[in-house]
């Protein structure tokens, strides 16, 4: 479901894992209109303020780091992509801006 949104999001969440096959479906990772640290700052802001916690990524991979282990029901998820297609709205892409 997660990945599903992020590759249907036109670029404006996007990870360096294109290739299927490497993607983890428990740690998501993905940067916001091509890396944009203020506004992955602001989404991590939010995003704590309705219960999605811990979500910053490392330093050797920085960005957006989702982990959903055995205990993450599909709903955790859906509240996830609601929040995300929410903020998209809400920030929208910059004309010309860098994806």
């Amino acid at each position: 479901m997660l990945w599903n949104f992020i590759d249907n999001s036109n670029g404006y969440y996007a990870s360096k894992l294109t290739e299927k096959i490497w993607r983890s479906r428990i740690n998501v990772i993905f940067r916001i209109q091509g890396g944009d640290t203020k506004l992955e700052e602001a989404f991590m802001s939010e995003a704590g303020k309705i219960g999605i916690v811990q979500i910053k990524g490392h330093s050797f991979c920085p960005g957006i780091r989702i982990s959903m282990y055995n205990a993450m029901p599909v709903e955790g998820v859906a509240h996830l992509t609601a929040f995300m297609r929410v903020f998209m709205n809400r920030y929208p892409a910059k004309a010309g801006g860098k994806m």
